[in-house]
């Protein structure tokens, strides 16, 4: 009978007993998720992702324009009312949206011997948009609005019936007592919204 080969089996009985004696690796630690945020971009689009810092900041920014578009719309909404009225009066609720440059506007446009007042149609509001990175006049935020008053009619002072136009303005807000107001606005004549 053959010799039997002693050394492989002396060679895998080594590996076997060295392996033994090496420590065990340890075990690679799963890595820690770290939380994702998204931010939607101050002028709008896709949202983005962006850290915790930006996160909060965004959250911020948003609640003000939201709030901004809140203080626009109701105001919209009493401004409309105020060009129905025989008699020019700038209402509470308009007060309470309004400070600043802005009112003197209010109170100039409401002059018994400027108001003109609505007689037919009723103006629609086309946009309302952020308009991000103006301010004036102390203002935190501004809107863009677009509005169409073409199809309505509007009764001078003088008696004179004359057609609305389509109104671009910018809007500029700022805190008056812990409460956002329209401080100021810029406003043209356009041929669409």
């Amino acid at each position: 009978m053959p010799p039997r080969p002693v050394l492989p089996v002396t060679v895998i009985l080594a590996a076997a007993l060295l392996s033994a004696c090496t420590p065990p690796s340890a075990p690679t630690p799963a890595p820690t998720p770290t939380p994702t945020f998204s931010c939607v971009p101050e002028a709008g689009g896709d949202p983005v992702p962006c850290g915790p810092i930006e996160y909060e900041q965004a959250q911020k920014r948003d609640a003000l324009y939201t709030e901004a578009e809140s203080v626009y719309r109701n105001f919209w909404d009493e401004y409309m009312y105020a060009y129905t009225l025989k008699e020019p009066s700038i209402s509470g609720a308009l007060e309470a949206d309004t400070m600043g440059t802005f009112r003197g506007y209010l109170d100039a446009e409401f002059a018994a011997d400027r108001y003109t007042r609505r007689v037919s149609g009723s103006p629609v509001l086309v946009r309302v948009g952020r308009l991000p990175g103006l301010s004036r006049a102390g203002s935190v935020v501004a809107l863009q609005t677009c509005y169409d008053a073409s199809q309505s009619r509007y009764m001078r002072p003088d008696g004179v019936e004359v057609g609305g136009a389509i109104i671009d303005a910018r809007m500029y807000f700022a805190f008056d007592g812990g409460s956002l107001k329209i401080t100021d606005a810029e406003a043209k004549v356009v041929q669409s919204c």
